[in-house]
């Protein structure tokens, strides 16, 4: 119960940073030496700790953990109805990642599906999709609709169907018309989601070279990026980052271009 205690206390002290949200690896590396004893003072610490910034400490804790934290599944379930939209969201990213173990928690839900919350609805869908792939029939074209909306749940909705894969194969002439949207955020999810579902890099190059162009210098740092991330399959895109990394006027697009040049041509 000591051990508890005291990992409690690290939990309420990481909550209470300002940079809360940037040290879950540093308080991982801090919490591991309690072995066998951290996954069930993180589940004490979520089902009865009232600071809710403690609990959502838990629930990144819990995510970095990944298979290591398999046995807090009924937490996360439970988790589902929690009062905290943030926790619930949280929860069902974390009972996802278990597949089909997490059976139980689709009828928590597909309750959400009813929801005047459009970004819980959409990462129900999702994650209902994940656990019981069975679903695709009834479930995928509501997905695919989610495109349709604006802001948040329909960036939520693309990285849904990303992280699908195969499975979303009929998303892709949807996901093809956002490469035209306003919004380059949606532009650069839209092309990443084509890529994992088709494995074809050929849209994700085509628009990383095009905000290469942009005059926004933020779009041409992303665009950097974004072709960086796809490495060996963006040969086609070297010749233009090589011109970036020497002549963009923006200090910051020539370090990030010479990245990803990089990333690209050598693999580092």
């Amino acid at each position: 119960m000591m051990e508890h205690d005291e990992i409690k206390e690290i939990l309420r002290a990481y909550a209470a940073r300002p940079d809360v949200l940037d040290c879950t690896e540093d308080a991982l590396r801090e919490l591991r030496g309690h072995g066998d004893d951290l996954v069930p003072a993180l589940l004490d610490a979520l089902k009865d700790d009232p600071d809710e910034e403690v609990r959502l400490v838990v629930m990144r804790l819990l995510w970095e953990m990944g298979t290591d934290a398999e046995l807090a599944l009924p937490a996360m379930i439970n988790s589902l109805k929690d009062r905290n939209r943030t926790i619930r969201i949280a929860a069902a990213g974390l009972a996802a990642r278990s597949g089909e173990k997490a059976k139980a928690a689709v009828p928590i839900l597909e309750s959400w599906i009813g929801s005047d919350d459009k970004f819980s609805r959409v990462v129900a869908i999702g994650h209902i999709l994940k656990i019981d792939p069975t679903s695709a029939d009834e479930l995928l074209p509501l997905l695919i609709d989610a495109l349709e909306l604006e802001g948040m749940a329909q960036l939520e909705a693309i990285c849904q169907l990303e992280c699908l894969g195969e499975m979303a194969t009929d998303s892709v002439p949807a996901l093809k018309r956002l490469l035209d949207n306003a919004d380059s955020c949606v532009r650069l999810a839209a092309s990443d989601a084509i890529h994992a579902i088709t494995n074809d890099p050929v849209d994700s190059i085509k628009l990383g070279l095009r905000l290469l162009e942009a005059d926004d210098w933020m779009d041409r740092y992303v665009a950097c990026e974004h072709l960086g991330f796809l490495g060996a399959k963006a040969q086609s895109a070297v010749r233009r980052l090589r011109w970036a990394a020497i002549d963009d006027e923006s200090e910051a697009v020539r370090n990030v271009a010479g990245e990803a040049f990089d990333k690209i041509e050598f693999g580092e």
